[in-house]
């Protein structure tokens, strides 16, 4: 299989937004990237954005620019629709999407320190593409399987040593990788000086020459060159035209800007159109030779014969510390030398891997080149000149990890960045070096860098990559909580987002992400879509809602210690309309479900009884209330053996009976006409008469008062009774009752314990209240009740004056000896009874 013509890389061609077009190009057709695979590469389809920080002194960073906005949801569109026989367009569609929105940045703005990530992002999408293309393709394990015959060819023996060597074929995918992403950084955002191309060579220097020593030229540089072939300054010892220095120096920078990007053509035909076709000589001297026949059958002979003589020439060139730094770095890269491109990179990470790699890779292809080459026509270079350069030009083999410690070394104390340390990784096969890293990553990134981890995470197990599924799972759920805090004013704009990457995780860590997401969505139109989303996701959104409620209800706990036989009111949670509305409208998730009533339920006591525990009893009747309106005739939809029915009747009459008392101490206390004040002894007869009218108005109001206390005390009271009296009593689960499955043992257990807690505090209130009640007047049948309620009391049958501790039994006593005296003194028993003279 020829390398030049077969071994091509079809991909989705990426140009700049208003230029793209899909296209399959063949690597003929492709841009050069490869000198030594002369015009061949595996990247170059790929048009990336660069890693590497070219903006020179006229980029002025004014404004920041704003890139990434929308990638969120742009990654969810495109990560919900992967396949896994898709990883490659799913990673191009990645990269794609980053690089469309540097490209909404202004040029000059898209590679600034605080745009630069996303270009490193997009740049990493397409480094796993290369990566992952590569591992997919089929590749000869032998060069004898490509080279059946004899060959004079460089360029065929080397192509067919880049299909056969991994490791090899490795540096040159990683070096296509950096000219490419170079490339597309110099077309987006045109930061290179500009280089005057009008095909004179030093023009200014040829005008000095010109003009001579007429009148004209009253300030000759007797210093400067009088002839104009290139070797003048050096054969002269004498200068060019400062202007032309200047020229020079942006040319030679361009040609190595132009090289760095994998544009040899365009660098040798900038030399050429700049008046210099010596330069674009010079750099042309690398090439492979090469034969092949065309349709005549004619032998047609390209690249050079003479490769290493033309080297060790280089070779001089890349040393000369008096040529342009550049110059000298364009052709020290070309023929090997790494020293003389160093100081170019400027201690930049990609620049200096890319200079290492094709330092490596051109040893390497040198090395192959003398070992395999079959006959002596092949190589015209002299054995002296090919021994001085050998001896000259001396590269130590290194792999791929001591080149990264060799970049390191050179970065000038600079560190790399998250995205070029998961770069390094990739390129170096260490996946699961990148998911231990990852936890440390999470604790220390900003959010968008979290958002690429979380993605890296569901791509590579896509592609059946992923060596620590736990660590992705803690990756994808930092992602997933970021997007939860993201959300403003307890809305969800794109619940499918969220509840698309909550799948993505173990099922115990979904439902607990989904409910924290319900805790955040108080917006009635926004809960059904949260549902209606999470459904279609494969969530379990009926759990979630229970968690999201439990947690509701803890929320209203804290801060009142544990509830156990003590009952305690706060006004700091009665005053916190917002919390309880909160805590009530979480049932609102559960009447979104089909078949929640029995966990509605369950949670609605739940919360009732923590709403009694700290006091809010208003909040409480709020609660009924709200069940009433979510879960229209709730009641006949449950058997009537649940015992979350039976403790929700039980719940609700307590609560109904407080409320009556309440309404009824009202009315005692405040409702009460007040007496006229007396009339005067002197008063005049208009005034007895109005004071007379006056009494009997207060008479009658007072009438109608003591009617309507009369009648409350007894609507009261009986629901007051309703309390002491409930079938089965109260809260006391009978033998036969159901309960939800959905509960675990020790939610159930502490229910029993809360509802034990409830009678030993509710059922002592409301005998009290009742009290209240009875001696609110000196009615005889009232106290006489109220002496009665000892029997209840103390009743087997009931066994009420088991929860009343040793305090309360006291204080009920002492309250009907109260009315027992009253009986005494108004001429009866202390039962109420009449006395038998």
């Amino acid at each position: 299989m020829s390398y030049d013509r077969s071994f091509q890389l079809h991909s989705l061609q990426q140009t700049p937004k208003n230029k793209r077009v899909r296209q399959i190009l063949g690597r003929e057709d492709t841009l050069n990237i490869s000198p030594i695979l002369n015009e061949s590469s595996i990247f170059k389809t790929l048009n990336d954005t660069s890693l590497r920080q070219v903006l020179d002194e006229s980029s002025v960073l004014v404004n920041q620019g704003n890139a990434g906005d929308g990638l969120s949801e742009a990654f969810f569109e495109i990560i919900q629709a992967a396949r896994p026989s898709e990883a490659l367009d799913t990673l191009a569609r990645l990269s794609q999407v980053c690089c469309d929105s540097l490209e909404l940045v202004e040029p000059w703005h898209r590679y600034n320190a605080h745009n630069y990530w996303l270009a490193e992002e997009a740049n990493t999408w397409k480094l796993l593409y290369c990566l992952y293309a590569d591992s997919i393709n089929e590749h000869p394990k032998s060069l004898d399987n490509i080279i059946l015959e004899p060959t004079l060819s460089q360029k065929t023996l080397v192509s067919a040593l880049f299909q056969s060597d991994p490791e090899l074929r490795l540096l040159q995918l990683l070096v296509d990788w950096l000219e490419a992403t170079a490339a597309y950084q110099e077309e987006t955002t045109k930061t290179s000086a500009p280089v005057i191309s009008n095909n004179i060579h030093w023009g200014n220097t040829l005008h000095q020459l010109l003009i001579g020593s007429s009148l004209f030229n009253k300030e000759k540089n007797k210093s400067m060159i009088t002839c104009m072939d290139p070797d003048a300054p050096r054969r002269q010892n004498k200068t060019i035209h400062t202007d032309d220095k200047k020229d020079d120096s942006d040319l030679c920078k361009r040609v190595f800007t132009e090289v760095r990007c994998g544009k040899f053509n365009e660098a040798v035909s900038l030399c050429i159109s700049s008046g210099q076709a010596w330069r674009g000589a010079v750099l042309q001297g690398w090439k492979l030779l090469h034969y092949e026949q065309d349709e005549n059958g004619i032998l047609e002979v390209s690249g050079n014969s003479s490769r290493d003589l033309w080297k060790w020439c280089s070779l001089n060139i890349a040393s000369d510390v008096a040529e342009n730094v550049n110059y000298r770095a364009t052709v020290g890269i070309l023929c090997g030398h790494l020293q003389s491109t160093l100081p170019a990179c400027q201690g930049n990470w990609e620049d200096l891997l890319w200079a290492h790699l094709r330092v490596q890779i051109e040893a390497r292809v040198d090395k192959f080149l003398r070992e395999h080459h079959a006959t002596a026509e092949a190589n015209t270079t002299p054995p002296d000149v090919l021994e001085l350069l050998q001896s000259e030009l001396q590269v130590e083999e290194l792999s791929l990890h001591q080149i990264f410690s060799a970049v390191k070394s050179l970065m000038e104390g600079k560190r790399e960045s998250n995205y070029q340390t998961c770069q390094r990784h990739l390129m170096l096969g260490q996946i699961r070096t990148i998911m231990e890293d990852a936890l440390h990553w999470l604790e220390n990134s900003e959010d968008k860098f979290i958002r690429f981890l979380a993605h890296l995470v569901l791509v590579l197990r896509q592609m059946g990559k992923d060596p620590q599924h736990d660590v992705g799972d803690s990756v994808l759920e930092k992602y997933i909580i970021q997007l939860i805090e993201g959300l403003n004013e307890g809305a969800c704009e794109n619940p499918e987002l969220i509840a698309y990457y909550t799948s993505t995780v173990p099922i115990q860590r979904q439902i607990a992400l989904y409910a924290e997401l319900m805790g955040h969505i108080q917006k009635s139109e926004h809960r059904e879509e949260v549902v209606n989303a999470g459904i279609k996701a494969g969530v379990n959104v009926a759990a979630s809602a229970r968690v999201a409620i439990k947690k509701a209800i803890t929320d209203i706990q804290q801060g009142y210690g544990n509830i156990d036989f003590t009952f305690t009111q706060t006004s700091a949670v009665e005053k916190d309309k917002t919390l309880v509305n909160k805590v009530i409208s979480s049932l609102e998730w559960l009447s979104l479900i089909e078949d929640q009533l029995e966990e509605a339920l369950w949670l609605c006591n739940a919360m009732v009884r923590t709403f009694i525990f700290i006091g809010n009893t208003d909040a409480a009747l709020l609660c009924v209330s709200s069940l009433h309106k979510m879960f229209a005739d709730y009641i006949n939809k449950i058997p009537s053996n649940s015992s979350e029915l039976r403790e929700h009747l039980c719940l609700k009459s307590y609560l109904e009976g407080l409320e009556a008392f309440a309404t009824w101490y009202r009315h005692f206390i405040s409702g009460q006409p007040k007496d006229i004040e007396p009339l005067a002894h002197d008063a005049s007869f208009s005034d007895k008469v109005h004071h007379e009218q006056r009494s009997a108005q207060v008479e009658q109001q007072k009438a109608r008062w003591k009617n309507t206390v009369l009648h409350q005390s007894r609507h009261t009271k009986n629901l007051l009774y309703n309390t002491l009296l409930f079938p089965g009593g109260w809260l006391q689960d009978e033998t036969d009752s159901t309960s939800s499955k959905n509960f675990t043992q020790e939610e159930k257990e502490e229910r029993t314990k809360q509802l034990d807690t409830l009678r030993r505090l509710c059922i002592p209130e409301v005998t009290i209240l009742i009290l209240k009640i009875l001696q609110s007047s000196d009615d005889i049948e009232n106290h006489k009740e109220a002496v009665k309620i000892s029997n209840l009391i103390a009743g087997e049958n009931r066994g009420l004056y088991k929860v009343f501790t040793k305090n309360k039994l006291l204080e009920i006593l002492d309250r009907i000896k109260e009315s027992s005296l009253l009986l005494l003194e108004k001429g009866r028993d202390i039962f109420g009874y009449e006395l038998n003279e």
